[in-house]
C-alpha cells in the first residue's frame, strides 16, 4: 500500500489522503480505520473525522458500503492491478493522540489518517508527504532513499506507531551510542532549546544504562509548546509531548517537563517492547484489556523519576519531595481502598479516562498507585536479595526473554519473573497490594533504604513564622473539595470518608458557613481551618438544584496535609548500601543539596 498525504492549504484543517493499493485480488474487501490509539486507552472513533471517501479503479468509481462505524466494504469481481481510495480528514484537535493542521504546522497521529486492509497489514507501506514549501518533516519513519519526501514503514503497525510533525519547527540534535536523536520543537515559550536537549540526552543515557542498549537506529522527540499541556504518548522510536509553553521556568515546573519526557522515553522499553501479549500486535477495532497497566504505566512513572535522579537531573531532595507529594495525593483518595491496581488497569476504558464527581471515592489511578507500588516492590527485592538484585533485573529479564523476539508475555509471567529474580514468593505481595486493596507498605519499604515518612499539619496562620511554628497539632475537615468559577463555589467531590459524605453533594453551590457568606473556595477552606476545631458543628448553606438547603456538619480531623520523606537519624550499613545503590547518591544526602 502507498499513501499520499497532501495539505498544501493547511488553513482549512483538512488532510487530503490518497491510498494506492496494488494487485488487489477479486473478492470482498474491508477498509478499516482504528477506533483508538495504542497508549491512549480510550475509544476515540477517528472515522468521525473522515469525509468524501471514494474508491476508484481505472477511473471507474466502485461501490463502497459503510459496514460499521469504522469500516467500509467493497467487492471486486476480477483481479485489479490498482485501486485508489481518496478521502479527506478534518484535523483541528491539538493533542498527542489526535491530529492538528493549521498554517503553523501539520501533526498527525497515524490512527486518525490511515486505513488498513487485513490482507495488506503485514506488508511494507510507503507514505509520500506533500507539504508547503519551506516546511520540513520530523518522524520516526525511515526516509525512502530512492524518493525524496517519501517514507517507509515495515508494516501497518509501524505506520500507526510513527506520528509526523511537519512545519518550520526548530530541531536540536544529539548522538548517543552513535545513534542520532532529534528534538523537534513546535511553538515558543520560555525554553532554552539547547539546554533542554542536553537534559534529554542525560535521560537517554541514564535509561540506556538500565538495559545496556538502545533498540533503534534513530529516535525523534516531537515537542508541542502551546497554551496548555496535553501530556505525552509513546511510540516505537519516537514520542510526542505536549507542554504548556511557559513551563520551563521556574524549577518546579521544569521538573514536571523532565518527568513527562522521561516517562515517555522509558516506554521505549516498558510497553513498546516489554508488554503482555494483548498489548501488541493490536486490535485497532475495539478495546484491548489487561490487568497489568500498573506495571506498564505505573512502573514507567516510577522509573521516569528514578532515571532523573540517577542522571543527576533531580537531586535526592527533589526526588523525595515528589514521592511525598504522590503519597499525599494517593492517601487523599478513598478509592484506593475500593479498587485494586489490577481492576484499575482492566477498567481504564470506562473509568480512568471518564471520571465523574465520585471517581475519587471509587477508583484509584494505576499511574499514581503503580508508581508507589513500584517503589515498594523495588526496595522489597533489594531487601530480600541483600541488595544484589532489584526491579531493574526484572525488567531486563523480561526484555531479554520476550522483547528480543518481538512477542508479549502471558500476564502471570510478571509475578513469576519477580519471584525468579528475588528467589522467593511474592504471592502475598501481589494478593494484598496489586490484586487487593490493602494499604501499601511504603513506610517499611523506605526503611530498608534508611528513610522515614513524617506527617504533620501546615499552620494556616503562619506563612512567615519560624519553622517551629509552621505546623499545628490538628486541623478540622469538612470532607469536600470545592472549586470556584467566578463568584460561584461548587463542590467537586464529597469524600465518602468525610463528615459531609451524606449531607453535602457534588455540584452543591456553597454560599455560607454559619450564616456568613463565603467568597470563594480558598475563603471557605481558610474559614474552616482557622475558626473551628475537629468536633465542632458548622451549618453549611448551599443551593442544590436551585433550592436553598442548610445542613449541619460535625467537622472531623483532617488528613495530614504535609508529608515529608527524610533520612533516619541512625542508619545501618545495610540501609546506607540500599539507599546508595538505589538512588546513586551518598547517604545521607546533604541538607543543602541542590541541582
Amino acid at each position: 500500500m502507498h499513501f499520499t498525504v497532501n495539505f498544501v492549504d493547511p488553513g482549512y484543517h483538512v488532510y487530503h489522503v490518497t491510498l494506492h493499493i496494488s494487485q488487489l485480488p477479486k473478492g470482498r474487501h474491508t477498509l478499516s480505520l482504528p477506533v483508538w490509539t495504542p497508549g491512549a486507552y480510550e475509544i476515540q472513533d477517528f472515522a468521525r473525522h473522515v469525509f468524501n471517501l471514494k474508491l476508484k479503479s481505472n477511473d471507474v468509481e466502485l461501490a463502497l458500503h459503510h459496514h460499521s462505524k469504522n469500516s467500509w466494504e467493497f467487492e471486486t469481481f476480477t483481479d485489479l492491478s490498482e485501486v485508489t481510495v481518496n478521502y479527506q480528514v478534518y484535523a483541528y484537535e491539538l493533542g498527542v493522540d489526535t491530529s492538528h493542521l493549521d498554517e503553523s504546522h501539520a501533526y498527525w497521529n497515524g490512527a486518525q489518517l490511515f486505513f488498513w486492509l487485513d490482507e495488506f497489514r503485514s506488508l511494507p507501506i510507503t507514505v509520500k508527504i506533500e507539504h508547503p514549501a519551506g516546511w520540513k518533516v520530523a518522524t520516526g519513519l525511515d526516509p525512502d532513499p530512492d524518493y525524496p519526501g517519501q517514507y517507509i514503514a515495515a508494516n501497518y503497525d509501524v505506520l500507526i506507531d510513527s506520528p509526523v510533525e511537519c512545519g518550520t519547527h526548530r530541531s536540536v540534535e544529539f548522538t548517543v551510542d552513535d545513534k542520532p536523536h532529534t528534538v523537534a520543537l513546535w511553538g515558543h515559550g520560555n525554553e532554552d532549546a539547547d539546554a533542554f536537549a542536553r537534559d534529554i540526552q542525560r535521560i537517554v543515557e541514564a535509561q540506556r544504562d538500565i538495559f545496556h542498549e538502545l533498540p533503534y537506529r534513530h529516535y525523534t522527540f516531537i515537542m508541542h509548546l502551546s497554551d496548555r499541556g496535553t501530556g505525552g504518548l509513546e511510540h516505537l522510536n519516537s514520542t510526542t509531548c505536549g507542554m504548556e509553553r511557559f513551563s520551563f521556568k521556574p524549577r518546579k515546573k521544569y521538573r514536571r517537563v523532565l518527568g513527562l519526557v522521561s516517562h515517555e522515553f522509558f516506554h521505549l522499553w516498558n510497553v513498546k517492547r516489554i508488554h503482555p501479549d494483548m498489548l501488541g500486535p493490536f486490535d485497532y477495532s475495539r478495546e484491548v484489556y489487561t490487568h497489568l497497566l500498573w506495571a506498564m504505566e505505573g512502573f514507567t512513572d516510577y522509573y521516569a523519576a528514578l532515571s532523573l535522579r540517577r542522571a543527576d537531573l533531580f537531586s535526592v531532595k527533589e526526588y523525595l519531595e515528589d514521592m511525598a507529594d504522590n503519597l499525599k495525593a494517593y492517601e487523599k483518595q478513598p478509592g484506593r481502598l475500593v479498587q485494586s491496581l489490577a481492576e484499575s488497569s482492566f477498567d481504564t476504558w470506562i473509568k480512568l479516562y471518564k471520571p465523574d464527581e465520585d471517581s475519587r471515592n471509587r477508583t484509584i489511578s494505576y499511574y499514581l498507585k503503580g508508581d508507589l507500588v513500584g517503589t515498594c516492590l523495588d526496595l522489597e527485592i533489594r531487601h530480600r536479595t541483600n541488595n544484589d538484585h532489584s526491579l531493574d533485573d526484572v525488567l531486563r529479564l523480561l526484555y531479554q526473554r520476550y522483547a528480543a523476539y518481538g512477542i508479549g508475555f502471558p500476564e502471570h509471567v510478571y509475578q513469576e519473573t519477580v519471584e525468579e529474580v528475588a528467589q522467593s514468593s511474592f504471592q502475598e505481595f501481589f494478593d494484598r497490594y496489586i490484586n487487593g486493596t490493602e494499604e501499601i507498605p511504603l513506610a517499611p519499604s523506605l526503611d530498608y533504604a534508611g528513610l522515614e515518612i513524617r506527617r504533620s499539619y501546615k499552620n494556616p496562620e503562619s506563612d512567615d513564622a519560624e519553622p517551629s511554628a509552621k505546623t499545628v497539632p490538628t486541623k478540622p475537615w469538612l470532607g469536600i473539595d470545592a472549586k470556584s468559577t467566578g463568584e460561584t463555589i461548587k463542590i467537586a467531590t464529597s469524600y465518602t470518608n468525610g463528615p459531609a459524605a451524606a449531607s453535602l453533594y457534588a455540584n452543591d453551590q456553597v454560599i455560607a458557613v454559619d450564616s456568613y457568606q463565603v467568597k470563594n473556595a480558598e475563603d471557605l477552606a481558610k474559614r474552616i481551618e482557622i475558626n473551628y476545631r475537629p468536633g465542632d458543628t458548622v451549618n453549611v448553606s448551599v443551593f442544590r438544584r436551585g433550592h436553598l438547603v442548610t445542613v449541619p456538619v460535625v467537622l472531623a480531623e483532617a488528613p495530614y496535609d504535609k508529608i515529608e520523606i527524610k533520612p533516619v537519624a541512625e542508619a545501618t550499613q545495610a540501609q546506607k548500601d540500599c539507599f546508595e545503590s538505589w538512588l546513586k547518591a551518598p547517604f545521607p544526602p546533604s541538607p543543602k543539596e541542590s541541582v
